[in-house]
């Protein structure tokens, strides 16, 4: 019952506080995300000004709450500060963004030790009996997810909706095993706070922002690292496909856009969640305060098949990587029919 209270009043303070925090960046005008700032998500705004605050709240959590290692926290914040440059338009080369997450990332590697140490893939496991392999590899990928996981924060809950059923699936599969229970608490009060920052975000109330999205990807790839590296029995493409969707989405971006010899690095409206939203759109005639949501959910839910039945076959790595392939296959799939619909007059 302490404990219960304890929360209940520690949650409290954060959901206060950003009402506030709320409040303040509407009447000052700072750190608002408005469609003339956005062009490439100005066809899915539905409010004129919504602060983006949530990183901000995410990121007091985590000094707050998480009993994070004093440099794993400073990165964390480097890489939020550097989401916040990104926010106001200080920092607005993506090339530049980039290299500096190369940067913190490969320090974080470093002095953290925390690789990718196995594929269950042969041929590419005797790659990473080299270090340097090991590390770029693992680079890469953080690198990736972090960058993915801005690019699915294009609707209200996608982002936050994905990793609230990541941390949720990766809890519950912790839930017995008493090897983990630091861990288990650690995600266990993340996901409560997800939560809330959901429900704001659910009713256009705040964004993420690149600051919150950023943060979210670097945190899930520190979490999932430490749990790879402790899990041996646990395959690593359960990770994977934990991560499928905004690792994909990235990567099918990238080939994407050099197919149509666009800036790989840029933003555009042609992004799978873009392209249902404006289908969906152009079928129901509600207001975008709906549609943003509901696409978003509609996308997640079977985000969250992914994780379940990942989570059924989690040391099975041929079950795995069928899952991750086919998920990918569906994507592909889906985005070329409701291009093709969408196009159709």
């Amino acid at each position: 019952m302490v404990l219960l209270m304890s929360i209940i009043l520690e949650y409290s303070f954060f959901i206060l506080f950003l009402i506030l925090l709320n409040f303040i960046m509407i009447k000052k005008g700072i750190f608002l995300d408005m469609p003339v700032s956005n062009t490439h998500k100005n066809k899915i705004f539905f409010s004129k000004k919504v602060p983006k605050s949530l990183g901000f709240i995410l990121m007091i959590f985590i000094f707050y709450k998480l009993n994070l290692q004093i440099y794993e926290k400073i990165l964390i914040f480097l890489i939020f500060f550097l989401g916040i440059q990104s926010d106001i338009n200080k920092l607005s080369s993506p090339k530049l963004r980039i290299i500096i997450q190369f940067l913190i990332v490969l320090f974080f590697l470093l002095v953290s030790k925390e690789y990718i140490n196995s594929t269950r893939i042969p041929f590419i496991d005797n790659f990473l009996n080299n270090e340097i392999f090991k590390i770029l590899l693992t680079l890469l990928c953080i690198i990736i997810v972090i960058n993915g996981s801005n690019f699915i924060d294009g609707l209200n809950t996608f982002c936050l909706g994905y990793y609230l059923g990541l941390f949720i699936c990766l809890n519950l599969l912790l839930l017995n095993n008493y090897d983990f229970v630091y861990l288990k608490n650690e995600i266990f009060y993340l996901i409560l706070l997800i939560f809330i920052l959901y429900l704001f975000n659910l009713f256009g109330l705040s964004f993420l922002g690149d600051s919150g999205s950023y943060l979210l990807g670097f945190v899930a790839s520190i979490f999932l690292l430490k749990y790879h590296n402790l899990s041996p029995q646990v395959s690593p493409w359960f990770i994977a496909n934990l991560l499928w969707y905004p690792s994909f989405e990235i990567l099918f971006s990238i080939i994407r856009r050099f197919r149509k010899e666009y800036d790989p690095l840029l933003p555009d409206n042609y992004h799978l969640h873009q392209i249902i939203f404006l289908f969906i759109q152009k079928k129901l005639k509600y207001k975008n305060n709906l549609l943003n949501p509901l696409t978003a959910n509609l996308i997640n839910i079977y985000n969250y098949f992914v994780f379940f039945f990942s989570s059924i076959y989690f040391s099975n790595t041929k079950a795995l990587i069928s899952i991750f392939l086919f998920s990918c296959f569906i994507y592909i799939m889906a985005y070329l029919l409701f291009l093709s619909r969408l196009k159709k007059k």
